[in-house]
């Protein structure tokens, strides 16, 4: 049985927004599954992730002008908007490979 499977038997949903893991509905949150999510955060995210027909991934070839590409490292899995969004935070002109 996934992670998700148990906040599911117990009557939650989940989704992920950006790094966040968002259960609902919150106003039902135990304590219990409070500790839960808290230690299973990462795999949860992973579960729903890969439900979500959107491909991520940790790692991402960042594109500046006049400089050499270098690789981003993110602790959770990102879309490519997510990334890109990420980098063009720090640097405006940026891209991804």
């Amino acid at each position: 049985m996934g992670a998700i499977d148990y906040l599911k038997d117990h009557g939650f949903a989940a989704k992920v927004k950006g790094n966040r893991l968002i259960v609902s509905p919150a106003s039902q949150l135990t304590p219990d599954v409070r500790k839960y999510i808290k230690a299973h955060r990462l795999e949860l995210i992973a579960e729903v992730a890969a439900n979500d027909g959107l491909s991520r991934q940790c790692a991402w070839s960042v594109l500046l002008p006049g400089r050499q590409p270098f690789v981003m490292i993110s602790p959770t899995p990102l879309t490519r908007d997510e990334a890109l969004a990420d980098v063009r935070g720090r640097w405006p002109d940026a891209d991804l490979r």
